[in-house]
């Protein structure tokens, strides 16, 4: 019947079309990816500084040197550092003031402030310590601390990962955090970006293999007044 014919040809035009248009759609979706992996890291996600060789090797190795001086805190998988302000990572919040931060410190800080990396002069670090094979959980800092929060990394590289949890699918950026680098979050990559550090011994990046040696991460944070906590 004509009806019949009709809705035959009609299946037959849908097909051709979905057949052309299929693969202009995968061309689309490898272009977007393409483009999205030619972006920077902060590009991708608003918020993310980084600076590489924010420090010196000379700077490096005597930091490393002062901090193994200092007492370890081990109540955690890591061994931790505290300054300035005690975080209790158990209530998740802040604890007692412990005072001001080291004066080995002093300059690297200072340099935060007068490279507009931070507005103001933080006031809170914590130091931790990986060896190869422990990271630390996506996260999100506690808004009992300012928008603007950095770290340096001593003694090794790492894959630190920035997951978007305002995206349902999952939207994830990688940034290889080499050594005496600086990273500093604030806006959306503080407070809408988890970021984390898988466990595992080695990373690939580009490629290449990078196996990971003792860490010390170094984060700089200010606490906010007590009435905005």
């Amino acid at each position: 019947s004509t009806l019949s014919s009709s809705s035959a040809a009609s299946d037959v035009y849908k097909r051709q079309v979905r057949g052309q248009l299929l693969p202009t759609k995968i061309l689309f979706l490898r272009l977007r990816n393409l483009i999205k992996t030619m972006k920077s890291p902060e590009q991708q996600v608003p918020g993310l500084k980084i600076v590489k060789d924010f420090i010196t090797k000379e700077e490096e190795e005597f930091l490393i040197k002062e901090i193994e001086k200092q007492k370890w805190e081990t109540d955690l998988k890591r061994n931790v550092q505290q300054y300035g302000y005690k975080f209790d990572h158990k209530s998740q919040k802040i604890k007692a003031v412990l005072g001001p931060l080291p004066s080995f410190f002093g300059g690297v800080t200072h340099r935060l402030v007068t490279q507009g990396l931070f507005p103001y002069v933080p006031d809170q670090m914590i130091i931790n310590q990986y060896t190869p094979g422990q990271g630390i959980h996506p996260h999100i800092d506690k808004p009992c601390f300012e928008d603007v929060i950095g770290s340096v990394g001593l003694g090794s590289s790492c894959i630190m990962e920035f997951r978007n949890r305002d995206n349902p699918k999952g939207e994830q950026v990688d940034i290889f955090f080499e050594r005496r680098t600086a990273v500093v979050i604030s806006g959306d990559a503080r407070n809408k970006w988890s970021h984390g550090i898988p466990a595992r011994s080695y990373d690939i990046w580009k490629g290449a293999e990078y196996k990971r040696k003792k860490r010390i991460s170094i984060t700089w944070r200010k606490v906010k007044p007590r009435d905005n906590r």
